[in-house]
Parts: C-alpha cells; sequence; structure tokens
C-alpha cells in the first residue's frame, strides 16, 4: 500500500488570528482507515475548509529504536540501556534494514544524518556502502 496522508487546511485568517499553522497532515496508516484527526485544525480546533489525500515519495524512513533488553521474556531489562539501533526503510515497511551494532543517542542521530532526504533506493546503496 502507498503510504497516504491527509493535508487539511483551516480558515487562513483565523489561524494568522490565533497564531497557529493553518494546515497540518494526517498519516494514515490502514487501507481503509477513517481519520477525525483530518476533520479539525489541532492548534485551535477550527473545522477544516479543505482536505487532500496525498501520496508520498518513497523516500527512507529513518528510526531510532531503542535497543534495551531483558534476559528473559517479560523481565526487567536494563541491557544496552541508553543505546539504539537505527532502521532505514522503505515508506510501507516491505523492506527494512537494522543496524549490526546500537549507538550512544549522539551517534546514531549521527548516523542518521547519512539518510537524510534520500529516496530508500539510494538509503540502501549508503548503507550497504558503510556496512552498518
Amino acid at each position: 500500500m502507498k503510504k497516504r496522508v491527509i493535508r487539511s487546511s483551516s480558515n487562513l485568517e483565523k489561524a494568522v488570528e490565533d497564531k497557529v499553522v493553518p494546515y497540518w497532515y494526517t498519516a494514515l496508516v490502514y487501507e481503509n482507515q477513517a481519520c477525525e484527526f483530518s476533520e479539525n485544525n489541532p492548534w485551535n480546533q477550527d473545522a477544516a475548509e479543505f482536505k487532500k489525500t496525498v501520496y508520498l515519495s518513497d523516500d527512507c524512513v529513518i528510526t531510532i529504536r531503542p535497543a534495551r533488553y531483558a534476559l528473559t521474556d517479560g523481565g526487567n531489562g536494563d541491557y544496552e540501556k541508553d543505546r539504539y539501533f537505527l532502521e532505514i526503510s522503505n515508506q510501507n515497511s516491505s523492506f527494512v534494514y537494522t543496524s549490526a551494532r546500537v549507538y550512544e543517542w549522539k551517534a546514531v542521530n549521527k548516523v542518521a544524518l547519512f539518510f537524510k532526504g534520500l529516496s530508500f533506493y539510494a538509503a540502501a546503496r549508503v548503507w550497504k556502502a558503510k556496512k552498518l
């Protein structure tokens, strides 16, 4: 499924008066998802005057996933606390790469910058070249 988003907008003059943004986005996760979040401006609750479904390009999705774990299922885990995996995926998550190592917060954000603004195809090439 192509990743869809609803771009909604409310009354521009009222938004400026209220010092809020007049447009907002609602990401749709499921195929036939109804979404009440697209109905009202989240900052001033004005009704949406315009709603348009748009389709996201297949750019790289960057996920920073906590690496903390326990040795038993359901156990308390403090191993690798404050460490993170880096993951990249395409928009529909049909292809996911997860780092083979874990990083501290500053380091994982630095590595994530390698993928900023890349298509998933280009990001996959960078991932393989950097041997993450």
